[in-house]
């Protein structure tokens, strides 16, 4: 008791030495004084700004004072305080506390900030041309008469007539340097805006630059544009982020050409210089993750990427795992045929050796995706597959034929880390099996997901599953197209596929129902290091609705690590009501948050 009594009364004498430096470090550059509102004495502190130490001598305190009334002006004249004045004065003084010492000379600034100027005549004027929308722009400036004259509020004024002519015909607008008159004896401003529009220009043909091999018909296709069309810089801007935004360059930009072309009609045509330029064609990536039962192993990824033009890209994978061996292609146009749709072409040969079931299955798809908006999207294709899965020992062959339908709304804000915004997608994927248990069933989901900050270093985070397969038995429902919960990305603490209706033998059969629920709060701070705690719950029952009545709960903590990509995860879970059989915990280690 005694050391610690000793260490505390250090500490505090430690901080009580600090506390001079402290406060001198916040030491006002100048002291205001003066009757205004407290808006204004807090912002007037605020660019004043403070000193590091307290003046050493008359001249620095002179010197400060001097520096903090010209900003104390600024700030008067840029809130409308056309007629305060700002007067400096020194402070010297001997106190007594401090038995007769003379203190530091103080500066201080005597504030009068008198009546705010408001605004009188506001007017436009054209250097050359004037534009055929004039009005309008002198609309979109609405500076008020009689409201207070705020500098910031001219320079809006000038911005929002410059963007409204470059984004309506006028891309060389510019405005010249504006001139306020500033009435004494009416407490008022006059403002006089001088633009230059230049001449209305309209869209002509798109000329291709930079190292990307682009077919020509593609850019125009793209384009929010047509040859023709009046100017508009912000669809001069979204046609370099569409390029952009396909991922398969390094980057691109849209300009105007100099060269001019006369209309008829008192316009000009200028031709649109689209930069594109090639990032890497060919890459290779790898992943590689760690699972106490959802497998372990590696993912081999090659793209090809704009081999003809169409910004294309052409995937290849591979799959190494304890549970999975696999390779796969894609083939994705991000703008089919027109701007908002896409195209994806893919196709599997797996082999897969989970607890559930062990077989080999080929597959393939056509899917193609209308972008309603910039968050919600819905899908629609078919599918083919082949499969046969070993059941009570005897090899059971399927074929498949899908149609595949969905519609996801995402408004998160990231996909592999998302700390606001949610995700609803909903799946309908109606089937008929040709195989010896023949049949047709429709499985449904839906699912969702939520993030919230909570504080500047705390995300919480959920998630729920519905699914249902109705119409044929479950003999025609192959296994690996059956609901099972647990695992990694499922019910972590129990394992992979471990949540399941039982065979006689007890081995996991699959559900026609699944009903799933997540609930995260994950922690992140200044570090790339994180933590997160989590809770778990999933029920799969052999009925095409949800049987709540026997629900897996698992809960468990992780480690984050946050590279500039996506999050390294670590997590480790332990099952809460344990059956017979299940591990004590699992491990999971791969990239990305769980949902």
């Amino acid at each position: 008791m005694i050391q610690k009594a000793k260490l505390l009364g250090l500490l505090a004498a430690f901080l009580l030495g600090l506390a001079p430096a402290i406060a001198e470090a916040n030491t006002p550059l100048a002291k205001i004084e003066g009757d205004m509102t407290p808006e204004l004495r807090e912002l007037m502190q605020n660019v004043i700004g403070n000193a590091e130490e307290q003046p050493r001598s008359l001249a620095q305190s002179r010197r400060r004072a001097e520096k903090a009334a010209e900003n104390a002006v600024s700030v008067l004249r840029s809130q409308g305080y056309y007629g305060g004045t700002v007067k400096a004065r020194i402070d010297e003084f001997v106190s007594d506390k401090d038995n007769g010492k003379r203190r530091a000379p103080e500066p201080v600034l005597m504030v009068s900030p008198g009546p705010i100027f408001t605004f009188s005549d506001v007017s436009v004027t054209y250097e050359g041309e004037t534009p055929d929308i004039a009005r309008e722009v002198f609309q979109k400036i609405n500076l008020e008469k009689d409201s207070p004259a705020i500098a910031a509020k001219v320079v809006a004024a000038e911005l929002r007539a410059i963007s409204y002519l470059r984004a309506n015909g006028y891309p060389d607008a510019i405005a010249k340097p504006s001139k306020p008159v500033v009435n004494h004896n009416t407490k008022s401003m006059a403002v006089k805006f001088i633009i230059f529009a230049g001449q209305k220009t309209r869209f002509g043909e798109i000329e291709q630059t930079g190292s990307a091999y682009i077919i020509k018909s593609w850019p125009r296709m793209i384009a929010p544009f047509a040859n023709g069309d009046v100017f508009d810089n912000r669809k001069l801007n979204k046609l370099a982020a569409r390029v952009t935004g396909t991922g398969v360059f390094d980057g691109a930009t849209a300009v105007l050409s100099d060269e001019v072309q006369s209309n008829g009609d008192g316009t000009v045509t200028r031709n649109i210089l689209l930069n594109v330029e090639q990032g890497a064609i060919n890459t290779i990536s790898g992943e590689a993750g760690f699972s106490t039962t959802d497998g372990s192993g590696i993912d081999l990824t090659y793209e090809r990427r704009n081999f003809i033009g169409y910004a294309q890209t052409l995937t290849l994978t591979s799959t190494l795992k304890t549970n999975q061996i696999s390779v796969g292609a894609d083939y994705n146009i991000p703008f089919a045929w027109r701007v908002d749709r896409e195209l994806d072409i893919g196709a599997i040969i797996s082999r897969e050796d989970t607890d559930a079931f062990t077989g080999e299955r080929i597959a393939t798809s056509a899917l193609v995706t209308q972008k309603v908006s910039s968050k919600f999207k819905v899908t629609a294709g078919i599918g083919l597959e082949a499969s046969q899965f070993k059941e009570n020992d005897i090899e059971v062959r399927s074929y498949l034929v899908d149609g595949l339908a969905s519609a996801q709304y995402d408004a998160r804000d990231s996909i592999l880390d998302p700390v606001k915004g949610f995700l609803v997608k909903a799946d309908v994927v109606p089937s008929y099996n040709l195989g010896k248990e023949d049949g047709f069933f429709t499985t449904a989901e839906v699912s969702g997901s939520a993030y919230q900050r909570v504080s500047d270093s705390l995300v919480a985070a959920g998630r729920v599953q519905l699914g249902t397969i109705f119409g044929a038995g479950q003999a025609s429902v192959p296994l690996n197209r059956r609901y099972y919960a647990g695992g990694g990305g499922s019910v972590r603490g129990f394992g992979y596929q471990s949540i399941s209706p039982l065979d006689s033998d007890g081995e996991p059969i699959g559900g026609r129902s699944i009903s799933e629920v997540s609930a995260e709060i994950r922690y992140h701070g200044d570090s790339p290091f994180g933590g997160a705690a989590f809770i778990d719950a999933g029920s799969v029952s052999s009925g095409d609705l949800p049987d709540l009545s026997d629900i897996r709960y698992g809960a468990g903590v992780g480690l984050r690590y946050y590279t500039g990509f996506a999050p390294i995860r670590a997590d480790i879970a332990i099952p809460l009501n344990k059956r017979d059989g299940d591990n004590a915990f699992q491990i999971y280690l791969s990239i990305g948050q769980a949902f």
